[in-house]
C-alpha cells in the first residue's frame, strides 16, 4: 500500500498570535516540496511585511514569490462590536509592488451580495454554503481557499499550479483553480497547520489535557518523515 505520514501542526487557539509560527511552517513547506509561490491572505499587511523582513532576505528563501490577497474595497470589518470599512493603504500596496509582491483585492467568492431591501433575498448565496462548510475545520480555512481562487482569477497563479497559502493561523498546500472551476479542479493537497480549537470562529473555550508522560518522551527526531510527491500540475 502506497502511503506517507506527514506532520500537521495544531495551534491551541485561533488568531494572529500564531502568525510567526505559521509563516515558518509555510516557508518550510514551500522548500520541502520545491514550491516557489506563497499566498498570504492579510488584513493589514503584517504577514507580508514579516515574510519580507524575516525570510525573503535569506538566500534559501529568496526564490519564493509572495502574492498577497486581501478584502475588497468597501468590505466591512467588526471591531469592538462596531462595523468599519476595511482599509489597506495604497502606500503599503505600492511598497509591496516595488518589491515584486502583488496584492489582489477583490470580492470574496463565498460572500453574498447584499440587496437594498432585506426581504428581497440575498444574491450569490450558494457559495456561501461552501464557505460555512469549510469553517468546520477552522475560521481561516475558507479564507485560504478563497485566496487561491482570487489569485488564480487575477492571473497571479497558474491554473493547476501547486502553492502554499496561509492566513495568520492556517496553512495549506493547494492545487490552484479559478473560482469558476472551484468544485472541479481545486484540491486541498495537504494541511500544514491549523487551529485545533475554534476560539474565534465558534467561540470555543480552550481546554487542553496534559499529555501522558510516555507520549511526551518520544523524540520526534527519531521518526522518519517520508516525502509526498506532488502530481503534475494539470489533470
Amino acid at each position: 500500500m502506497n502511503q506517507v505520514t506527514e506532520q500537521v501542526t495544531y495551534f491551541a487557539e485561533e488568531g494572529r498570535n500564531n502568525l510567526s509560527e505559521c509563516l515558518r511552517l509555510s516557508f518550510d513547506a514551500a522548500l520541502r516540496y520545491n514550491l516557489d509561490r506563497l499566498l498570504i491572505f492579510t488584513g493589514i499587511g503584517d504577514g507580508i511585511t514579516q515574510a519580507i523582513e524575516e525570510y525573503l532576505s535569506q538566500p534559501s528563501y529568496a526564490h519564493i514569490h509572495i502574492v498577497g490577497v486581501t478584502f475588497a474595497q468597501g468590505f466591512e470589518v467588526k471591531s469592538h462590536g462596531k462595523s468599519r470599512a476595511h482599509v489597506f493603504s495604497q502606500k503599503l500596496k505600492k511598497d509591496f509592488a516595488d518589491q515584486g509582491i502583488p496584492v489582489v483585492r477583490a470580492h470574496l467568492p463565498f460572500d453574498p451580495i447584499t440587496t437594498q431591501y432585506q426581504n428581497n433575498g440575498v444574491l450569490a448565496q450558494d457559495l456561501g454554503i461552501v464557505g460555512n462548510a469549510l469553517n468546520i475545520f477552522c475560521g481561516s480555512m475558507s479564507l485560504c481557499v478563497q485566496a487561491v481562487l482570487l489569485a488564480c482569477d487575477a492571473g497571479e497563479v497558474e491554473i493547476g499550479e501547486h502553492v502554499v497559502v496561509m492566513t495568520s493561523d492556517t496553512s495549506l498546500i493547494v492545487r490552484a483553480a479559478p473560482t469558476s472551476r472551484l468544485l472541479t479542479d481545486l484540491i486541498i493537497r495537504q494541511i500544514v497547520c491549523k487551529p485545533a480549537f475554534l476560539t474565534i470562529a465558534k467561540a470555543e473555550k480552550l481546554e487542553l489535557a496534559e499529555p501522558e508522560a510516555e507520549a511526551a518522551s518520544i523524540d520526534s527526531s527519531e521518526l522518519e518523515t517520508p516525502q509526498l510527491e506532488l502530481p503534475d500540475s494539470e489533470p
